[in-house]
């Protein structure tokens, strides 16, 4: 959703048909470690450098991180103090993601650590229509409904195991 709603045409036209037809994958970072997606606490920084620009900063709990081809990445302008969103692809030098082992739930979504060292992504890895949290928050409201109709389901499938193992153990 962040290139959808916050990309220019462009980048749309770049990145969403091979996500369309599934032959890249994408993920979004905002989170970071020590504050979840408090954009008030946003670290990780965005510093312009001549054409380009220079990531730095750390991302936790970003699911597709380890195997995704582009990851939208959001950072705290060094010079504006406004949140940016960046397209950065994985093979990016300065770009290292790991994958957080030992979860306990979602087990089946891969989260990741992300670890940005000075990650440089030309100026047209930046999207265009991202100029502050406001912004990221568009893309944010979508991606809640989401986790909560997915939480919502894992519930209701919980549940359905529970109820079937009670019923069988009543049978016997």
């Amino acid at each position: 959703q962040s290139i959808y709603l916050l990309g220019s045409e462009e980048q749309k036209q770049r990145w969403l048909p091979p996500m369309a037809r599934l032959e890249k994958i994408g993920a979004f970072a905002l989170t970071e470690p020590e504050h979840g997606s408090d954009s008030v606490a946003l670290e990780t920084t965005a510093r312009r450098d001549g054409s380009g620009w220079v990531l730095n900063g750390r991302k936790r709990w970003i699911g597709n991180a380890v195997w995704c081809d582009v990851i939208v990445v959001y950072a705290r302008d060094t010079g504006d103090g406004q949140v940016k969103a960046f397209v950065v692809e994985k093979d990016n030098p300065g770009y290292a993601a790991s994958k957080i082992t030992g979860k306990v739930a979602l087990r089946m979504v891969q989260n990741a650590d992300i670890t940005l060292t000075d990650c440089r992504v030309s100026d047209d890895a930046r999207l265009a229509n991202c100029h502050s949290f406001a912004d990221a928050a568009k893309v944010l409201k979508g991606t809640r409904n989401t986790v909560s109709w997915a939480s919502a389901g894992h519930g209701v499938a919980a549940y359905d195991i529970a109820l079937t193992y009670a019923q069988r153990r009543t049978q016997f």
